[in-house]
């Protein structure tokens, strides 16, 4: 059997990292070759792929200068060119299925398009289904023009929880949405010692502290209305420490300079996470839209409280105590003092064991596998 992935998305994030641990362990399979094909933009993707060939003389990689961009839909239509070369391509190396690799509708659908028009079975490995417009894009309206007709092409999807799954039906999917919760390292992500990860990281002891983990990109995370309810006179006991990196990283600096947050507020890079999260008493993730958020399941493995957006992953996986509102700062600070005159609770332990038990990374694995196994058999 010939399986082909296909990823132009120039970025490397969490979806990324999930396709390489399901790709190795695809190759672990009997009989089965595998060829990629990545944007050559993607560096870290690229790298990690070669680390893999490396190990697996049944996997290939070709780069590519395609590279998603805004109103590729559009592109689609008028560039009909980019869609045949790709079917040669197809032609060439004639694969039994193309799974794209698609963080949302339109990443990769060009590797959906050119599997439909070779006649090869099209699955899309989906993160986020969710329209422009309730992502608050510029245009949102006008780039949602042409997604439906990319809804409809997969053969079949691959998706992260049954929220997502929803979504995509009723945003008009009618072929087999398959679910594959993520799988998170809980070697690396355990209980310790709150004070001690405090001490280690120059954290103040006995005080509230919430931390913030992820890329820094408002848009989507809105990390500033997080340090915007952190300036509020409710709030003025409670520390912050924003994890992570991005493209909005200045603009979160200037913020918490602008509201004289830094004796409260700090940032730390993502490679301190296992020691934040059973530092924090609770992660705060105020999202627009998410999948299912790793820094969501990592906390909760540490034992630590997770308070997130009513929505997607998190309202599939939170208990309903732990949903917060995020659509203004006033109510993220509301939620924030709340959870504080509660004491500041744990998660429930048996949501916590649920985690390390069944979303791990060799779980996703080995249901990652089956599934793409049983999507791609004869129909």
């Amino acid at each position: 059997m010939t399986l082909l992935f296909y990823d132009d998305r120039p970025l490397f994030g969490g979806h990324e990292a999930m396709t390489l641990l399901g790709l190795e362990a695809l190759l672990e399979e009997p009989g089965i070759r595998i060829h990629f094909i990545a944007c050559e933009e993607n560096t870290t993707l690229v790298k990690r792929l070669g680390e893999l060939a490396a190990r697996f003389p049944n996997l290939s990689v070709e780069e590519t200068d395609e590279r998603v961009t805004h109103f590729e839909a559009i592109r689609h239509f008028f560039f009909r060119g980019r869609i045949a070369d790709l079917s040669a391509t197809l032609r060439r190396l004639e694969p039994d299925a193309v799974i794209s690799v698609q963080g949302g509708i339109e990443p990769s659908s060009l590797g959906i398009l050119a599997a439909r028009k070779c006649g090869v079975r099209a699955i899309s490995f989906l993160a986020m289904p969710h329209s422009y417009q309730t992502m608050g894009a510029k245009l949102g309206r006008l780039l949602d023009w042409g997604t439906p007709t990319l809804i409809e092409r997969p053969d079949a999807f691959i998706t992260s929880c049954d929220a997502l799954a929803a979504h995509l039906h009723e945003r008009g999917a009618k072929v087999p949405v398959e679910v594959v919760l993520p799988g998170i390292d809980t070697e690396r992500f355990v209980p310790a010692d709150r004070d001690e990860c405090r001490k280690e990281l120059g954290l103040p002891p006995g005080v509230p502290l919430f931390a913030c983990v992820g890329r820094v990109e408002i848009r989507q995370k809105q990390q500033d209305r997080l340090i915007r309810a952190l300036s509020r006179p409710s709030l003025s006991e409670c520390h912050l420490v924003i994890a992570g990196d991005g493209p909005d990283s200045e603009l979160v600096d200037r913020l918490i300079e602008a509201r004289k947050l830094g004796d409260r507020v700090r940032r730390i890079p993502w490679a301190n996470t296992a020691k934040l999260y059973p530092a924090a008493d609770a992660v705060v993730i105020p999202s627009r839209y998410e999948g299912v958020p790793l820094v969501m399941l990592e906390a909760l493995a540490c034992g630590t409280a997770v308070l997130g957006a009513d929505r997607d992953g998190m309202h599939d996986i939170l208990p309903d105590d732990f949903h917060i509102d995020a659509n203004s700062s006033a109510a993220v600070a509301a939620a924030l003092r709340d959870y504080v005159d509660r004491g500041m609770p744990p998660p429930p332990e048996e949501l916590c064991n649920r985690v390390r038990q069944g979303m791990s990374i060799p779980g996703f694995q080995k249901t990652f596998r089956r599934t793409v196994l049983d999507l791609v058999a004869p129909h």
